[in-house]
């Protein structure tokens, strides 16, 4: 077998993590010192040594790092410090994620990852960055065992405005926050702490010019979280524009991204559920966003496991069809009986008197803040109203459906709503649990776990017990936790559907 190694850039992708800390100050240094090139080095000497052992660190990794590959699988080769061996089987793989960073791409390199079922949870199974030629030629030999000989290719491309609607759904705050705060601390690092400062003071100043008559603080903290979901919309709309799906035999290519593109191959056979979001918005006008389950695919930081950015019922049904056929959807059979409906009401109910009665009693007891939270009571209730719809919503979403093999699930999580199908093959445990107060309804919440990398775990509530009962071929009770931990009849039973 002829070894070869890695693209040379991974020297630096080695060491990325500690090379910046040392070169930002470096060249900052540089830039601002007026004694001459003699004098900086006589006084970045002791970091200029810790740099270039860095990189020498990185090259060592670079030379005792090689991997081969054939037709059934590849061969990774790992001898740094400690002597490390993989082989994997393409036929095995459920993922292979290829990446074109631009700041790869002067470089001609493409980062290559690949993920199995019984791999590492949080990283994927193999990663090394190739020339692209060599990322070409595994890519496609990766492909090969699962496209077989069928040449029809079927092509799903949305458009920009699905897009868009997926990145409004899916934009985190919190994400932009600190995506912005990296910016700000980097740009101290760079630029120096009198610019951190100064961009900051602007910031703060903006704040309270634009507040409106609101308190200062409640304005900026109000700025503070629009601004961080504007940028993680920003970031998703980057990430996610150019998107198309092929299928083609049992392989679903996906290509996304500008900036950075990637490519993704699926084998259909791994992919274990897929998964519909809405939240209230999208569910009264009409808009699925469509996922998938399987490992590798979304375990990339601030990456979406996404089969269908955005699209109405009829063209979300006829894309899954085209896809992903083998996984359809199923209508409800089995709905939460009436006399549940309070299961679904108490929650936001209690939240929303419960926020009253505090911020009731801090605008009595302290006067000279009233204005500040009176602000916060509103800005408290507004989540737990808008849950309380939610719920209302959700008592007539929640059902579950079975046909030819095919379990699909509707439940809500939080603020948003899911329509999950999974083959009974791809289930690995299914038990009861049921509160007193739901003994009292004759229902119970059925909880499912799926058979992955990790457990995926699927909560439908309020369902009568004796259709659970029937729709999972159950004996006629649930199972109390003291008998679940010691271990009972009913869930020995279930523990062989694993």
């Amino acid at each position: 077998m002829d070894f070869k190694r890695p693209h040379p850039i991974n020297i630096l992708e080695s060491t990325t993590k500690y090379f910046f800390l040392l070169l930002l100050p470096l060249v900052r240094g540089f830039l601002t010192f007026r004694g001459g090139f003699y004098a900086w080095l006589s006084g970045a000497w002791f970091d200029l040594l810790i740099l270039t052992a860095i990189l020498m660190m990185g090259f060592l990794r670079w030379i005792c790092t090689r991997y081969y590959f054939d037709e059934q699988g590849i061969y990774i080769n790992h001898c740094f410090i400690i002597n490390y061996r993989c082989y994997l089987p393409f036929d095995r793989l459920s993922m292979v994620y290829a990446e074109y960073p631009f700041y790869f791409r002067p470089f001609g390199a493409v980062r290559i990852k690949a993920d199995t079922d019984g791999g590492y949870l949080h990283t994927t199974d193999f990663s090394v960055t190739l020339s692209r030629k060599e990322a070409a030629r595994l890519f496609e030999a990766s492909q090969a065992i699962v496209r077989s000989e069928e040449n029809i290719k079927k092509i799903y491309h949305p458009q920009w405005f699905y897009v868009a609607l997926l990145s409004l759904i899916t934009s985190n705050t919190l994400t932009g926050v600190l995506f912005a705060s990296t910016f700000v601390s980097q740009s101290g690092n760079l630029l120096g702490k009198e610019f951190e400062e100064m961009l900051m003071g602007r910031l703060t100043d903006l704040a309270r010019v634009l507040a409106f008559g609101l308190p200062p603080a409640a304005a900026l903290t109000a700025y503070v979280i629009l601004g961080g979901w504007l940028i993680s919309f920003l970031m998703n709309i980057i990430r996610h524009i150019k998107f198309n799906v092929i299928r083609q035999g049992k392989n679903l290519e996906i290509k996304t991204g500008v900036i950075t593109t990637r490519y993704y191959s699926i084998q259909t056979t791994k992919i274990n559920l897929i998964e519909i979001r809405q939240s209230l918005t999208t569910k009264l006008l009409g808009f699925f966003t469509v996922f998938i389950h399987c490992s590798g695919y979304g375990k990339q930081k601030n990456e979406l496991s996404v089969l269908i950015p955005a699209a109405d019922k009829y063209e979300a049904r006829r894309n899954l069809n085209i896809l992903l056929p083998e996984i359809p959807l199923v209508k409800k059979k089995y709905k939460p009986k009436l006399r549940t409906l309070s299961r679904f009401l108490i929650p936001p109910v209690t939240i929303m008197i419960c926020v009253f009665l505090v911020f009731r009693l801090l605008y009595l007891f302290f006067p000279s803040l009233r204005l500040l939270f009176f602000f916060m009571g509103i800005m408290g209730e507004i989540p737990s109203v808008w849950w309380l719809f939610v719920k209302i919503a959700s008592f007539f979403h929640t059902g579950i459906g079975k046909e030819n093999g095919v379990y699909t699930l509707y439940y809500t999580y939080a603020y948003a709503f899911f329509t999950t199908s999974i083959p009974e093959h791809k289930i690995s445990q299914v038990y009861c649990r049921q509160s007193l107060f739901q003994k009292m309804a004759d229902c119970c919440d059925v909880i499912i776990f799926s058979y992955s990398e990790g457990k995926k775990r699927l909560v439908v509530p309020n369902i009568h017990v004796k259709e659970v009962n029937q729709i999972f071929d159950l004996p006629l009770y649930p199972v109390p936790d003291k008998q679940k931990r010691k271990g009972s009849r009913f869930h020995e039973k279930i523990a062989d559907r694993g």
